[in-house]
């Protein structure tokens, strides 16, 4: 009987796994521990919590040997390197979740434009009755780092919208989507410089840790509005703090942190200070972009698709 574990939110239904699979779900882990206690025992992992599988974790998965991770950002939940070192074998679930992610994209985008979570908190406090205009996303200028699966469909969807001034800054040029839809190909210096909001969608690794930096946002417009949707961590924390305090004006929306899960403890126990910044200034989500219904149901069909292929590979 092997075991397998399942991490996430989302109901399963009778008869995923076949017989021989004894599985274990935690739906909403509280804490490590509760993984912990379980991991020494599975042969299998769907990662599709809160959780990151670190070298800690690792090393008391003594019998796993199949990890699928849900999503596609895999760097984001597990050590790759040390999982690998150990012989774990490593799949995530791509390209499946484009659609939520730019329709959650587009809605924080009109959200936080429209200051609506500013306007939440002054309402609630009874300091400032905010009706500042906003602009409709067809009359701003855009910028992407990266342009990829979800960074291509989003330019699409601005394109609909009738944005006409888009560019962007990715590791390989998209010539056929320059030509479609009228990107531009720019440094990221001047990208930051010129656009009114950049939408940063590029996958994490080595070379784009802190791409962001000191260097770049010393060269942003002093109004630029920031969605991240990748990882944190292609944003430096300290040069980020830096250019919000410096520019009143600037916006960052992130959806993930620095620390999270359990090692989130709140805007008084924040390593990097960001999150006592005014919502003015940053906004700060659990990592909900992918969260949509039907989607996490495709993501969780797949990861299951994957641990069985690897189980028949095991039996070749």
């Amino acid at each position: 009987m092997r075991k397998i574990l399942v991490t996430g939110d989302f109901s399963i239904g009778d008869n995923v796994f076949p017989e021989d699979f004894e599985l274990i779900h935690i739906r909403c882990p509280i804490d490590e521990q509760q993984i912990l206690d379980v991991l020494s025992d599975v042969q299998d992992y769907i990662l599709g919590g809160p959780e990151y599988l670190s070298a800690r974790f690792i090393d008391h998965a003594t019998r796993l040997e199949n990890l699928v991770v849900m999503g596609t950002g895999t760097a984001s939940f597990v050590d790759i390197e040390y999982a690998t070192k150990k012989g774990i074998r490593i799949a995530n679930t791509p390209h499946m979740n484009i659609q939520a992610v730019v329709e959650f994209t587009l809605a924080m985008m009109t959200t936080c434009l429209a200051k609506v979570f500013e306007s939440v908190e002054r309402v609630k406090d009874g300091t400032q009755w905010i009706q500042t205009p906003w602009r409709s996303l067809s009359e701003l200028s855009f910028g992407f780092v990266g342009m990829g699966g979800i960074g291509s469909e989003m330019a699409h969807q601005l394109h609909l919208r009738g944005c006409r001034n888009i560019s962007y800054w990715s590791r390989s040029q998209k010539v056929e989507l320059e030509t479609s839809l009228g990107l531009r190909y720019e440094s990221l210096d001047h990208i930051v410089n010129t656009v009114d909001v950049l939408c940063i969608l590029i996958t994490s690794c080595d070379e784009t840790y802190h791409l962001i930096d000191e260097a770049v946002l010393k060269k942003a417009s002093s109004e630029l509005k920031i969605f991240n949707l990748s990882d944190s961590n292609i944003i430096c924390p300290v040069a980020l703090k830096k250019y919000l305090l410096c520019n009143s004006e600037a916006f960052c929306f992130m959806d993930g942190y620095y620390s999270e899960w359990v090692r989130n403890q709140g805007q008084y126990n924040d390593a990097h200070g960001l999150l006592t910044l005014p919502s003015k200034s940053l906004i700060v989500t659990s990592h909900l972009a992918a969260q949509e219904k039907e989607t996490v149901n495709k993501l969780f069909a797949q990861a299951v698709r994957r641990i069985l292929e690897f189980g028949c590979d095991r039996l070749k």
